[in-house]
């Protein structure tokens, strides 16, 4: 769901924080239930005998990948053994559980008394930078910018977060009549699918197109080790200096200098070395971003509908099939690939552009 509202936005984050559930516990706790009923896909639980009682969690295919790594589980054998051989599956998840104990956060919604949906299967060591603090913590920082910034959009997926923020002052001319605008992208995951980041954002204002360009901050999600109580003392104070150096570089992306700079970048793409074969060209690009049949289509109608065959070009029929997805976290790294063409060397856009 794509939120064109900071309202509906922070309504939802609200929402989902109110619902969340985290508990750290030891794997000897747990354990693997399989559901089947008649030819329907079986369904794995995962049982854990913590401090509240017996806990059932419906863990999501993101925490059943994380826990088959953390295992040293092959993902492929993992899902098989799961459809195939459950009683197989249960034996080997158990044995890794019992005579290789580990602490383990589960994330999770919690549905009721008892039963959870979960999110994610985590390390002791993972540090909870929530989209709950994001809201709270760095949102109010956009009113004290020097700046007036004006809220894009936002999407909050089943494993990410996005916030865009643009800067209507802030504009520059790639060609004449061809303008783009300054912004800010903050990107985070609750559940290990990602880093916590801030980077630059680019809005071509003739068509909406948008570009992920150069990251501001980013930070892993791993901090000190957690103890049995998850407020301790020490990793609130640790979390607090995070969140102020998040809000000085949100300060920071408002740096005129790397806005120039990127401008000087994208005016340079639109001279040199132009596409002779759109059909060729798309098709070699498409294999170097590990495009889709269905991506490397979009960009090849884009580049033909706007028939600029410059690199300018390419890079828009790219970031321009980003708004032609389904899936908005695709939708981002398209967005991130036309930032990718436009630092191409001359010899690697070359062997795009001239090919046969």
């Amino acid at each position: 769901m794509i939120h064109t509202s900071l309202d509906t936005l922070i309504e939802r984050v609200v929402k989902q924080n109110e619902a969340k559930y985290d508990v750290l516990a030891d794997t000897r706790r747990m354990s693997v239930v399989i559901e089947q009923e008649g030819d329907l896909p079986a369904s794995v639980g995962l049982q854990l005998d913590g401090e509240n009682g017996l806990e059932m969690f419906a863990p999501s295919e993101h925490m059943l990948g994380q826990m088959a790594t953390d295992l040293g589980i092959p993902k492929r054998y993992f899902d098989r053994m799961k459809v195939e051989a459950p009683d197989l599956f249960k034996q080997n998840v158990h044995h890794w559980f019992y005579s290789e104990p580990k602490r383990r956060m589960l994330r999770s919604w919690k549905v009721d008394d008892t039963y959870r949906q979960g999110r994610a299967w985590l390390s002791d060591r993972y540090r909870r930078l929530d989209n709950i603090e994001i809201a709270t913590k760095l949102l109010p920082e956009f009113g004290r910018l020097p700046v007036e910034p004006v809220f894009h959009n936002a999407s909050i997926t089943d494993e990410r977060f996005y916030l865009r923020a643009m800067f209507p002052r802030m504009e520059r001319e790639v060609r004449v009549g061809d303008t783009v605008q300054w912004g800010v992208q903050i990107k985070n995951s609750e559940v290990g699918a990602g880093q916590f980041d801030i980077s630059s954002y680019l809005l071509r204002l003739i068509c909406t197109n948008g570009m992920v360009v150069g990251k501001v901050m980013s930070a892993r999600h791993v901090g000190k080790r957690l103890g049995e109580n998850l407020s301790d003392e020490a990793i609130t104070a640790d979390d607090h200096a995070f969140w102020l150096a998040a809000r000085d570089e949100l300060r920071a992306s408002l740096d005129e200098a790397a806005f120039e700079s990127v401008v000087a970048t994208l005016r340079e793409t639109t001279e040199g070395e132009t596409i002779t074969s759109p059909i060729a060209a798309t098709k070699r690009l498409a294999s170097t971003l590990a495009l889709s049949e269905e991506e490397h289509e979009a960009v090849l109608l884009n580049l033909s509908r706007e028939g600029d065959m410059t690199r300018w070009g390419a890079l828009n029929a790219v970031t321009a099939t980003a708004a032609t997805v389904e899936n908005f976290d695709r939708g981002v790294e398209l967005e991130e690939m036309g930032w990718q063409i436009a630092e191409m060397s001359q010899r690697d856009w070359g062997r795009i552009a001239v090919a046969a």
